[in-house]
């Protein structure tokens, strides 16, 4: 008895499994169809404008020597402050 219920639901599981293709396929619903595919156009072409060439931003024209220009003025300063205070503390004898 318990396997012929058994056999009983896999059948109609497997039957509700089919059902729905064929009626979905017979009367398809508008949201199932596919959309139709219009290729649009501008109502106005506008030209594309050419390239203007432009000025380095400020930051390219006077951060950048300035800041290389410190660290030229950094590094100067860290070593005449060891060759005048630090070495010549130091003597080899």
């Amino acid at each position: 008895m318990k396997q012929s219920v058994a056999n009983f639901v896999r059948a109609l599981a497997l039957l509700l499994l089919f059902v729905p293709v064929p009626l979905s396929v017979v009367n398809p619903t508008p949201a199932m169809a596919e959309p139709e595919v219009i290729a649009a156009e501008p109502a106005v072409v506008i030209p594309e404008a050419a390239e203007e060439e432009s000025e380095d931003p400020w930051t390219a024209r006077f951060l950048a020597p300035a800041a290389v220009v410190i660290a030229v003025i950094t590094v100067g300063a860290a070593v005449s402050y060891y060759v005048v205070r630090i070495r010549g503390r130091y003597r080899v004898v």
